[in-house]
């Protein structure tokens, strides 16, 4: 074997090793997310639509308002973590990457106990006073849209309202009603 074929298995070696240390490092630490590519909007727009509507009956006739909760790393991040606290008190979740899932809680139609008649969206957060992303503002919204055409009374739309932590986060108050109008000050 000549020198030049060891030199490029060594470099090869070196790659590979540093890139598992980064991925070990990233499982270990992770302070900050791993940056991901984010969905185009018409694509937030049809998956939230299909998230609310597909395989399922909904009682357009019990929700009665959208709250938006502040919430743990779900375990779907690609951040490996597993922390999922929580999951079970909200109808839909939005990552870290701004990517939305739902709940048995949406697909059975419960109501909690604490917030009947009110539809729970749960946005993951990295920090206590951190603001959401762009992505996950985005997907809030189409969430919300898809909410109000297809659970929404008939004529008249769902109010939405931060949870208390965000409210305290955008310094609003919990009750007051959302404007879901694209806006830079609501994200990070």
């Amino acid at each position: 074997m000549n020198q030049r074929t060891r030199m490029f298995r060594t470099l090869g070696c070196l790659v590979g090793a540093m890139t598992g240390t980064s991925a070990l490092l990233a499982w270990m630490d992770p302070s900050s997310p791993v940056p991901a590519e984010t969905l185009p909007s018409d694509e937030v727009l049809r998956l939230a639509h299909s998230i609310v509507a597909d395989d399922g009956v909904i009682r357009s006739d019990k929700w009665r308002n959208i709250e938006i909760l502040a919430g743990p790393v779900s375990g779907d991040s690609r951040a490996f973590l597993t922390a999922v606290a929580g999951r079970a008190e909200c109808d839909f979740l939005v990552d870290l990457e701004g990517r939305p899932s739902r709940t048995t809680r949406w697909t059975q139609q419960q109501s909690s106990t604490g917030q009947q008649h009110t539809v729970t969206i749960q946005v993951a957060r990295w920090q206590e006073h951190e603001l959401m992303t762009r992505a996950q503002w985005r997907c809030v919204r189409a969430l919300s849209a898809a909410l109000q055409e297809v659970a929404g009374p008939q004529g008249s739309p769902l109010p939405v309202r931060l949870g208390e932590e965000w409210a305290r986060v955008y310094g609003v108050e919990a009750d007051t009603p959302l404007d879901l109008a694209p806006s830079d000050h609501a994200v990070r």
